[in-house]
């Protein structure tokens, strides 16, 4: 449960003269800058070419800024915005600053505020964004001190070498700004709140289902603002089902601004009776539900949207290998070693189950028909027949394993002897795939239930196992990572659906704290991250519940005294 504060509850807890407040938000909004080729003011800096990029154009500068024109939010309730932005100017300080005002014509008049990256601020219905580089450091050294000036500097002489050496520092030269850009937040006035809507959420106690009620927010909609083609239109931008709703709850404090209590995030599904005209009730149905169990909805281990196969893997799991390919067995083209003209015919299908060489050799000179031949399966050290007659096409010669052979007379003496002929017979590769690597290893394969590393090439890196001259079902134990306790595994099941900024802080290190013989291994594949948090918490001695849209978790230890 999160704490409120001391102010909260005296006032919560007074019996007269309390005003019980309520809130909604929605977000997020791309808030345009008006950074463009021709947008604003550049002093020293440049458009990046790309949304959101500024750079200090070429040449030596000390500093450099940007103004933005004073731009107009669509929406007077537009009055929040988170900025975001990667400082590349690594020798340099960049410094991204907003002013506003409830006019135009007043925003040259407002003073400026520092930006912090991720930190919420407030916006005024007209606003102007201001970037700065200056410099803070000397990035590179002259080669002697008479080129010195007021705001360079140069390295000592480094012996051996002559003269003096270049300094450097991080960042793109001359200095660069990318990926600015403002969040917005739209609050709904407490006047446009005709009914905030009932709150309800209800948890199994062995997670087996979240059950979250959808909630519906009643707002006016006298100026048509929920309208589409509306100029002050609440849903500009993306799509509604990409929109979050946040309610909250606060009371009227006598000794200061509202203290407010988040209560609810939801994703917004659509809009419902919405009316604007004579006769109607100028309303809007904003239809929402709970963001969590939206989120845990949503599949883990999907797969991508060309259709590869890509499930959530963790730790060390045993996973069954599918067949992708398999290769016929191939015989290669016979080599010949001698004097004599005679070519080497071979014919059938390998259906021997290893590689083999195959070795034949002239032992005595002729012509195909009377002269005889032996043949070898380890490059001659001993021979598996001798004294055979070397055939010709109207009666070949049987070998093993499906295999054949006859030769083909030439210009002159078809044999001299010593000559030799060679080739290579391949069985049949059937390759196999563990979808979700890269992986760390591939400890152990299995060909029918059975451990084996007989004829098995496995390749971590890509999840390829080829088995050589044998089919059957596959299975191969993976180690995918590091990561086998499952508190991790459940924080990465729940980042994966975008629920990390849920976790409760200090819940889940904790948990792990307490639990440091846990170690499990985990291989989900589309299935929902609520069926896939069901399977872990059943195996392990741990809480998971949601309390105000937090995720908390407990180690169980036993029962308490």
């Amino acid at each position: 449960m999160k704490q409120a504060s001391e102010a909260y509850l005296q006032e919560e807890g007074r019996l007269r003269g309390a005003r019980p407040q309520v809130r909604a938000v929605l977000y997020p909004f791309a808030v345009d800058l008006g950074l463009g080729a021709a947008g604003g003011d550049f002093q020293h800096t440049v458009y990046g070419g790309e949304a959101g990029r500024l750079e200090l154009e070429p040449g030596y500068f000390t500093a450099g800024s940007w103004l933005s024109p004073v731009m107009q939010a669509f929406s007077e309730h537009l009055n929040q915005v988170t900025p975001d932005w990667e400082d590349l100017a690594g020798y340099m300080e960049t410094g991204v600053y907003l002013r506003f005002a409830n006019t135009a014509a007043e925003v040259g008049a407002a003073p400026f505020i520092l930006l912090t990256p991720g930190v919420r601020a407030d916006l005024g219905p007209y606003f102007q964004v201001k970037v700065e580089f200056q410099e803070i450091i000397r990035a590179w050294g002259l080669d002697s001190p008479e080129e010195a000036d007021g705001f360079s500097a140069y390295a000592a002489d480094q012996d051996p070498d002559e003269g003096f050496e270049s300094l450097a520092s991080d960042g793109v030269f001359p200095g660069a700004l990318s990926g600015l850009s403002f969040e917005g937040r739209l609050c709904l006035s407490e006047s446009e709140i005709l009914d905030p809507g009932e709150v309800r959420v209800d948890l199994t106690r062995d997670f087996s289902e979240l059950r979250a009620g959808d909630h519906v927010l009643v707002a006016d909609n006298r100026g048509g603002q929920w309208l589409p083609g509306s100029g002050d239109y609440f849903f500009q931008g993306l799509p509604w089902d990409a929109k979050q709703l946040d309610l909250y709850h606060g009371w009227e404090v006598s000794d200061g601004p509202g203290e407010w209590q988040l209560l609810y995030q939801g994703e917004v599904k659509g809009l419902a009776g919405m009316a604007c005209g004579w006769g109607a009730s100028h309303q809007a149905r904003l239809e929402s539900r709970d963001r969590v169990a939206a989120a845990l909805a949503r599949a883990v281990g999907a797969p991508s949207p060309a259709g590869e196969r890509r499930p959530f893997i963790r730790g060390t799991y045993r996973a069954r290998a599918e067949l992708i390919n398999s290769i016929p067995a191939q015989v290669g083209e016979p080599a010949k070693n001698g004097s004599g003209s005679a070519f080497l015919k071979v014919l059938g299908d390998y259906r021997g189950q290893y590689p083999q060489d195959y070795l034949l050799e002239a032992q005595t000179a002729g012509e195909v028909g009377n002269a005889t031949f032996r043949w070898s399966t380890n490059q001659g050290q001993s021979w598996r027949d001798t004294g055979l007659v070397a055939p010709g096409a109207e009666a070949p010669r049987d070998l093993e394993e499906g295999l054949s052979v006859y030769w083909e007379a030439g210009q002159g003496n078809d044999f001299g002897a010593g000559d030799r002929f060679s080739f290579l017979a391949r069985p049949p590769v059937y390759e196999h795939q563990v979808f979700g690597g890269p992986f760390l290893e591939l400890p152990s394969v299995y060909v029918n239930g059975e451990e084996t590393w007989d004829r098995v090439e496995a390749y971590p890196e890509t999840g390829l196992i080829r088995v050589i001259g044998r089919s059957g079902a596959v299975e191969v134990r993976v180690i995918k990572d590091n990561t086998n306790h499952p508190v991790d595994i459940i924080e990465d099941i729940l980042t994966e659906v975008g629920l990390e900024e849920a976790i409760a802080p200090e819940d889940f290190p904790l948990a792990k704290g307490l639990t440091p013989e846990y170690a499990i291994g985990a291989c989900f594949e589309n299935i929902p991250a609520a069926q896939a948090l069901r399977e872990i918490l059943k195996r392990c001695l741990l809480d998971l519940w949601v309390d105000f849209g937090q995720i908390r978790l407990k180690a169980y230890l036993g029962d308490e005294d």
